[in-house]
């Protein structure tokens, strides 16, 4: 936050007095994971064999030159590509989508059914504790924690969204790593991406019936 204050009253973080300067490429400093998330083309061939990171992830668009990330499929360097790690804003967007076609909030539809959901499957465990351990003492409550009481008690709309964002990209994540081990693609995961993406696409023009 001060930083953040620093840059509104300067225009610049040069100088914050509770940092040191560094001199040299940022790109380049020895680190585990690297995330480029300003602009294009700053993974270049000349930059690349100076990497340090052992993990590359694509924030920015395009941040990585071709002959850059066939430098770091040599160095084993994993690079997470833009492509999939960009995508959770259209992934939103998508939704967002949705719901307008719809014209109902997330959630209106299942919330009572998941409510009732929750609360059966309490009772389940109840029942099976009282058949297993007798009721001799009474009956055996089984109560909701203060996490499961606030998931019953329904569901934000941000709370709806970011859980069938997090699913999404989970998804994505595993077909982009089925489609680089099916094809023996290594590290590379910017060509399985593609080949995920591609395979959707011709699974759709054959079921729709289009000739190419």
């Amino acid at each position: 936050k001060e930083l953040e204050d620093y840059e509104r009253g300067h225009g610049t973080i040069v100088g914050f007095p509770k940092a040191e300067p560094y001199e040299g490429s940022i790109l380049e400093v020895p680190c585990d994971i690297l995330i480029p998330a300003a602009i294009e083309k700053q993974l270049t061939r000349e930059n690349a064999p100076r990497v340090q990171a052992k993990i590359i992830v694509e924030a920015a668009n395009g941040p990585t030159t071709p002959a850059a990330h066939d430098i770091f499929l040599q160095r084993n360097i994993l690079v997470i590509p833009d492509v999939y790690v960009n995508a959770g804003g259209v992934t939103v967007s998508f939704f967002e989508w949705l719901k307008n076609l719809n014209h109902v909030s997330y959630g209106r539809l299942s919330f009572q059914y998941e409510w009732e959901s929750s609360h059966y499957l309490l009772q389940s465990v109840q029942h099976s504790l009282e058949r297993c351990f007798g009721k001799a003492r009474g009956e055996i409550p089984i109560l909701p924690s203060p996490e499961l009481q606030a998931r019953v008690s329904g569901a934000s709309e941000r709370d709806i969204v970011y859980a069938g964002l997090a699913y999404t990209m989970e998804q994505s994540a595993k077909q982009i790593m089925n489609v680089a081990a099916r094809y023996n693609l290594g590290l590379d995961q910017r060509t399985a991406a593609y080949l995920c993406a591609l395979e959707k696409v011709l699974t759709v023009y054959n079921e729709a019936g289009f000739t190419y």
